[in-house]
């Protein structure tokens, strides 16, 4: 779940979503690539630090659990790594890169996953590329806002990500309408 800019709400569908498909009686794992603005911990009430474990003679880290209906959500984040929400992660290129890697190649995520959704941080830099490279057969969707710069920048995150020869499954206008309670919707 990707957009060209923060703030459209991506972290927010990408957690409905999550939540959603598990609660029909699926395993869906969440990604929090957002590794500078990591928030699906507070979103879905989940906290402490990953542990790890060691199967077939490689150690992994192991992801939150939390039920959901008849499902189960499997969530790793930075937000589990850093001492506090407030800290400040100051990685860049390579350094951010391994990060994102690490959360694909080193958690054991379990054989019975159903769905990986990956919060991507907004635009089209290290980490996207580096998830392209990695997941080669990933669908993209990305989310936007009414608002024409967010629309500009969503069509760069959809560029980038037909160059990386990724699907794009659709587009989610977020925040374009707000029905209030007589019916009016502004």
């Amino acid at each position: 779940v990707a957009s060209g800019k923060g703030g459209v709400g991506k972290s927010t569908v990408a957690v409905n979503l999550a939540a959603a498909i598990a609660a029909t009686g699926l395993r869906v794992g969440v990604l929090d690539a957002d590794i500078w603005g990591f928030s699906v911990p507070r979103m879905l009430g989940v906290e402490g630090r990953l542990s790890g474990r060691e199967r077939d003679g490689k150690k992994f880290m192991t992801p939150h659990e939390r039920k959901v209906g008849d499902g189960l959500l499997r969530i790793v984040s930075m937000g589990f790594l850093v001492e506090d929400e407030e800290q400040a992660l100051m990685w860049r290129g390579l350094m951010l890169n391994r990060g994102v890697t690490h959360f694909l190649q080193d958690v054991d995520w379990g054989d019975d996953l159903d769905y990986l959704f990956i919060d991507m941080p907004p635009g089209t830099g290290d980490v996207q590329m580096g998830v392209a490279k990695l997941l080669p057969r990933a669908e993209v969707i990305v989310i936007t806002t009414p608002a024409l710069g967010a629309q500009k920048v969503a069509a760069r995150a959809v560029s980038m990500s037909r160059k990386s020869y990724l699907r794009v499954a659709g587009v989610i206008e977020n925040m374009s309408s707000f029905t209030c309670e007589h019916g009016v919707s502004y």
